[in-house]
């Protein structure tokens, strides 16, 4: 007797989250202007931007139920392989990474007259993206044998619930921006996403063998 497939299609994997966009830069500070009436001071650079945060991955699809199957023999000689596993749930997408923080703007020159203005922090980085959650696992098929004569040694049977999709990886936090020439700080890193729930299993499917009389 020939193998009989039931099994559930396993699901689709999540995409991944769109990665965020670097914050805006700082503007430079103005140069200092030395003249004999009176010198104008360097101005300080302004403070870059934050990054945007990376998007969440999406989830991953929910894997297919295995098909119930229902087989009448006389009697099992060659024996029979049935298989109505659940699918395997789709993995959850990984989330995007966070974006780098913008470059602060250079302080002023002071023109060797008047004191060079500060440079401005960078931006801070944003947050990684979430990663999306596994889809969940097909439940097994249902598998009904019915014979005359059975033969234990010659059925094999498979009706387990598929598993749940892994979650999605969480989304890299994003690099801080530099700070700006002339004493200008680093902007401080983002934090990494959250890794994305996994799937939940399948239920397993119900097999009965009953012998015909």
């Amino acid at each position: 007797m020939p193998n009989v497939i039931g099994r559930g299609a396993d699901g689709a994997n999540g995409a991944n989250g769109i990665d965020g966009q670097t914050g805006s830069a700082g503007i430079d500070g103005r140069d200092a202007r030395c003249a004999w009436n009176g010198d104008d001071p360097a101005s300080n650079g302004t403070n870059g931007g934050r990054g945007t945060d990376g998007n969440r991955g999406t989830h991953g699809g929910d894997a297919r139920n295995g098909t119930d199957v229902t087989i009448r023999v006389s009697d099992f000689i060659v024996g029979v392989d049935v298989d109505t596993r659940g699918g395997t749930g789709g993995r959850g997408g990984a989330g995007g990474a966070g974006g780098r923080g913008g470059a602060g703007g250079d302080g002023g020159d002071g023109q060797d007259c008047e004191p060079d203005g500060r440079g401005g922090n960078g931006g801070p980085g944003a947050t990684g993206g979430a990663g999306g959650t596994g889809g969940n696992g097909g439940d097994g098929g249902n598998i009904t044998i019915i014979a005359e004569t059975l033969d234990f040694a010659n059925i094999n049977t498979s009706a387990e619930g598929g598993p749940g999709g892994l979650g999605g990886d969480g989304g890299i936090g994003g690099a801080g921006g530099a700070g700006g020439a002339r004493g200008g700080g680093n902007g401080s890193p983002g934090s990494n996403g959250p890794t994305g729930n996994n799937g939940l299993r399948g239920a397993d499917g119900g097999i009965s063998i009953i012998r015909r009389t």
